[in-house]
């Protein structure tokens, strides 16, 4: 909460752009208010792991950069298979709405490829998908991502 606090009063005096008396003590009441109206005492909290990141990371880009032949390929030379649309469904493993979040961000980042909805209770994540797709093999590759998310987070339960 005090990095928060921190970003919040400089960028408050950012915005100004002057520091004086004013603007700090006003700043400082801003950064209250924002604080208590949107307290957070979470029961879980994550932790990144570098290395499995890294490996998302490198995974997302090389998702990016072969989705993106693929809808140059629609784009340019469109067949029926290239440019047809469904929506699949995949219903995540880890029960985790953050992960469920990155996971679905991940896949709207993806050229071709667009998240529609991820309900929090069921876990079931709707993605709208441009060309032709075997649905057991794109759950199997969603499934694959959401793996890669859960070992670059690591959940930790907050004692209350």
């Amino acid at each position: 909460m005090i990095i928060r606090s921190a970003a919040l009063m400089l960028l408050w005096l950012a915005l100004w752009g002057d520091v004086s008396v004013a603007n700090i003590g006003s700043g400082v009441l801003v950064v209250t208010i924002i604080n208590w109206l949107f307290v957070e005492d979470l029961a879980v909290t994550y932790r990144l792991r570098i290395w499995p990141a890294v490996r998302l990371l490198a995974f997302v880009l090389q998702s990016l950069v072969v989705s993106s032949f693929r809808v140059l390929l629609a784009v340019v030379r469109p067949n029926p298979k290239r440019i047809a649309t469904s929506v699949q469904h995949v219903t995540l493993q880890s029960g985790s709405p953050f992960v469920g979040a990155i996971v679905a961000n991940a896949i709207t980042l993806t050229p071709g490829t667009m998240s529609i909805e991820l309900d929090p209770q069921s876990m079931l994540l709707s993605i709208h998908v441009l060309g032709e797709v075997e649905p057991d093999a794109f759950r199997q590759e969603v499934l694959s991502l959401e793996q890669r998310v859960m070992r670059a987070v690591s959940e930790r339960r907050n004692q209350s």
